[in-house]
Order: C-alpha cells, then structure tokens, then sequence
C-alpha cells in the first residue's frame, strides 16, 4: 500500500500503479479531465506508463465553464 496526495487530501493506493490504474482504482468517473502529476500535466498518452509512487501528488482537473 503507498500513500498518496489526491487533489489536497491524503489517501492511499494498493501499489505503485499507472495513472490510468490509479484514476481507476480511485473511483474517479468524471468524463474529461486533465491531470497533474507532481505539479506537472501528464499527456492521455503517457497514463499507462507513468507511475504513482509513495508521497506523489496528483491533481484531477475537471473544466469548468462560465465567462
């Protein structure tokens, strides 16, 4: 088990996974969103082979609209 930050709060994986494992296991379903992974956006393209480790922030960026 590895201990991650999820936009702001402390939580926690079963191993280090991919992003896209890691969206998964963390049970976020929201359609269309960035992601930033230590303070860096990481590419669709790239989830599958770049890893959460212990301690890793991510931030799961959903749109927003208005104007």
């Amino acid at each position: 088990m590895i201990e991650i930050i999820v936009n702001g709060k402390r939580t926690s994986l079963s191993a280090e996974l991919n992003i896209k494992d890691a969206i998964k296991e963390l049970n976020y379903t929201k359609v269309g969103f960035a992601v930033a992974l230590n303070g860096t956006f990481v590419a669709i393209a790239t989830y599958e082979n770049t890893l959460v480790r212990d301690n890793d922030s991510i931030e799961i960026l959903s749109p927003v609209q208005g104007g």
